[in-house]
This record gives C-alpha cells, structure tokens and sequence, in this order.
C-alpha cells in the first residue's frame, strides 16, 4: 500500500506544483511530470504549444525517462515490440538532393542504380521477413515521386496485394504520392505509408532543396483521406540544434491526428554525402527524443529505426523503457547496416519483450492488460 501512495503521489498535481517552485531543474522535471498525467488521464491533445514540448524535452533525463515509461506503461502493452522489416525494391538513382542519401544520384556513394525488383524476390523476402517473426513488411523505392510511373506503380499494388495476403502489415515508402493513387494503395490493402518529415521546418532547407516541407506534409494529407495510416518521423544527427527536435516533434504532434508510427532515427553517415562527417548520435539523444515522443503523442507506435546498430542490448533496454515500441529487423535498413537477426532474438528472450501482433486497423487496440497493469502498480 505505501509503494502503491507513493506512486500516486509522483503522479498528483500538488507534488508537480511542489516541486515547481523549488529550482530550475525540478521545474522541468515537473512539465514532464504533467504532461505525463494529462497524457494518461486525457489521451492524445494536438494543441500542443512549442514550448510545452521544449519544456518536456528539456527535463532532467532519468525524470523524462521514468516519464515515458509512465505513459507506455499505461497506453500499450509494454512489453510488446513490433518487428518490421524494410526492403528497398528500387535502389539508387534518385534525383533528390537528400544530404542524408547515398541513394541520390548527385552524390558519389559508390551505389549503383537498380530498377525495380522483380515480384519473385520480393514476395520470397517477404515471406522470409514473416518466418523471422516480423509482422510489417516494408517497401522504399528510391524515387522522388510516383507520378508518371505507372507501370512501376501497378506492379507496386499487385505486391501489396500480395503481401497483405500473407497475414503481414504492409508499408510503402516511395516518395510523393497524389490522392489517387493513396486511393489505390488503400483499395490493395496497404497498411501504412511512410513519409518522413527529417527535421524541424526551419532546419529542413539546409538538409532537401528538391522539395518543400509543405510538399511532405501534402503528402501526409493524401495518406490519411485515403484512410491509410500515417507513418512519419525524423532524423537527428543532421547537424540540428536541440530546438529542431522539438519542432519536428511539434508539427507531427498538433496534425489533426497524431501519426500511428513516429520512426525515430540517427543518422548513418555514409561517405560520399555531404553529412558523412558528422558526429555519431549518442543513445542520451535518442532516449530523450523517444520519451518525449511517447509523451506527446501516446498513442503512436514509436520505431527505434536507423542507427540501431550502434547500440547495445543495454542502451536499446533504456528506449525500450522510454516508451519505444517498435524495431527494424533484417540485415539492412534500405542501403545501411543493421541488427544482426540471432542478436535480437537474444535480446528479446533477455528483456523479456513479445513479438507484437500484425494490426489492420480494423478495430481499437486492446488496453494494456489486467495483469500488466498489476505489475505495473506493484513496480511504482
């Protein structure tokens, strides 16, 4: 009983307000604190301000950390973790200036241009992905838009048909898409459409000169009429300050609905591109902008994406715990190293975490269970 008051007084108004008038720091901590709450009390908000977000992102990080495990603790089924497994089916050749890239064709990455793979392969990659335990299968094309792709574009649908077919999500990643052809991927039976945001919009120019940031967030339009799931997040490591972050986070935070899946990723810099020299991402930043992530927009599946490979069981353990819930399984990520499979399943019978179910959309996820959330008060 006295754990069980304890936790409620970490969580009660008048400890936050407490604390808030003792220094600077608690008074961070204490954003954290509450829109921790209100996130659990009230669901997801899109009236989010800036600095509501900054204020959470800028808490004292084990406070922000033991926030968001708060919020996923009481949102989802804590110790599932979706594996999903990308697959580039056009690689290279893509006219975007992408400072990230070493698919774009203005930079020299020693990639070569490849047309688009054959249905065989890629329905055998599938079918591998779905045997290895993933239950999302995603397609990138390294392509700027879909229009005037026809052929290409039908191809696309029949492996979505496909795929959908085996029991498995699918998702597609093939830059600009118009309102039709949102229309068509719907009508195969597409799951989700990925469409990153990168950055913050202030930051975004200094990274993409080949389409604007209202160009994305068209895109995102399209998906969503289309009654498609939205899957958008960002990159950190582009050389952004902190404030970037926070708007990135923003703007994915006050769209009329929150994104379903928010990947979170650190820049893989590849030789060749203009960011190759930048400083590795250290997993503090990547816990702080997961937590913050989790708390701000609780209902969405938060993807510890590219870069995952620079991090040990233990530091992926911390995002787990700051409220990811999601990971991309398979030896590449695209065009980039990632986790080895063996290593993952070692880490998941070490954390104790459960492959997550595929889900269509169809009906509300089920609320954490009646023995988690027992756990989960005898932990506090």
């Amino acid at each position: 009983m006295a754990m069980m008051l304890l936790a409620r007084s970490l969580r009660s108004p008048l400890a936050v307000g407490a604390a808030a008038f003792s220094s600077a720091p608690a008074a961070s901590a204490a954003a954290a604190a509450a829109a921790a709450e209100r996130a659990i009390l009230d669901g997801p908000r899109n009236d989010w301000s800036r600095p509501e977000i900054q204020a959470v992102y800028d808490s004292p990080l084990l406070d922000l950390l033991f926030h968001g495990a708060q919020v996923h603790r009481n949102v989802h089924k804590f110790r599932e973790v979706q594996q999903c497994t990308l697959l580039s089916i056009k690689t290279g050749g893509c006219s975007e200036d992408c400072s990230y890239c070493p698919q774009s064709s203005r930079y020299n990455t020693g990639l070569k241009a490849q047309k688009l793979m054959n249905k065989d392969a890629i329905l055998e990659a599938a079918i591998k992905a779905k045997e290895a335990g993933s239950t999302r299968f995603c397609m990138g094309a390294a392509w700027r838009e879909t229009i005037g792709r026809k052929t290409n574009f039908n191809q696309i649908l029949e492996y979505v048909k496909e795929i959908r077919g085996m029991g498995m999500e699918v998702c597609c990643t093939l830059g600009m898409i118009e309102k039709q052809q949102a229309e068509e991927l719907k009508k195969a039976g597409l799951t989700a459409y990925n469409h990153n945001l990168d950055t913050s919009r202030e930051y975004y120019p200094n990274i993409i000169t080949t389409r604007s940031y209202d160009d994305r967030l068209q895109t995102l339009q399209h998906v969503r009429e289309a009654g498609i799931s939205i899957c958008s997040g960002g990159i950190i490591g582009l050389g952004e300050a902190e404030e970037d972050r926070v708007g990135l986070l923003h703007t994915l935070a006050t769209l009329p609905t929150h994104p379903e899946s928010v990947p979170i990723n650190a820049l893989v810099a590849v030789k060749g591109t203009p960011l190759e020299d930048q400083k590795p991402v250290e997993i503090w930043e990547m816990i702080r902008m997961i937590a913050t992530a989790r708390i701000v927009m609780p209902k969405a599946m938060v993807r510890l994406s590219a870069g995952r490979v620079r991090f040990s069981m233990p530091e992926q353990a911390l995002c787990f715990l700051a409220g990811a819930n999601s990971i991309f399984a398979g030896e590449k990520l695209l065009t980039t190293a990632n986790n080895d499979f063996d290593a993952d399943q070692a880490m998941f019978k070490i954390l104790g975490l459960i492959p997550k179910a595929p889900s269509f959309g169809n009906e509300e996820e089920a609320a954490p269970a009646d023995t988690e959330r027992s756990e989960q008060a005898a932990s506090m």
